[in-house]
């Protein structure tokens, strides 16, 4: 049983592999007007998300494969439609707007994975940064508020000055 679903899956990896690559392009300035956006977006991606190196990768490559792939996908099953080439291209970018939002979520599951390996809660990059900047504006938001009402030490020495002269009160 195990062998016939390896067998099945490696079958399937094939014919979509051979499937991409025979719809990727008829010539390689085809087949960069088809990869270049995306892996451009996927190196941005990777590039203003917060976090370590492996974040970083694991985001931008998540958007450039899942932008790559919904957009060679969708221009491949246009092409098997007999649509024409510009039909094509216009379903390559909305297929790849489709593949990297898809690859957005699964880059997401596998940062708040490694989140979890790694001790954190389980969250992506852009959370814990979240879930810092909250506590550091809690902590800045009591320290005003004690601040404003004299409960922080050294805060009350306003009202031991007589405010005519600027000398302490006797």
């Amino acid at each position: 049983m195990l062998g016939s679903v390896t067998r099945f899956a490696g079958q399937a990896l094939k014919g979509g592999g051979k499937f991409l690559m025979n719809n990727a392009g008829r010539n390689s300035g085809e087949v960069a007007m088809r990869l270049l956006p995306d892996f451009g977006i996927g190196l941005y991606a990777g590039m203003v998300t917060p976090g370590d190196l492996g974040d970083k990768i694991i985001a931008g490559g998540a958007s450039a494969l899942g932008g790559s792939i919904g957009g060679i996908a969708t221009a491949g099953a246009l092409k098997g439609m007999r649509m024409p080439g510009a039909v094509q291209n216009l379903g390559d970018i909305a297929g790849s707007f489709a593949g990297d939002y898809a690859g957005m979520m699964v880059g997401d599951a596998v940062q708040r994975g490694k989140d979890k390996l790694m001790g954190g809660q389980g969250q992506t990059a852009w959370e814990r940064m979240g879930t810092q900047q909250q506590s550091e504006y809690a902590q800045q938001l009591e320290q005003q508020i004690l601040s404003q009402y004299g409960l922080l030490p050294g805060s009350r020495e306003q009202y031991a000055i007589d405010p005519t002269t600027g000398m302490g009160v006797a």
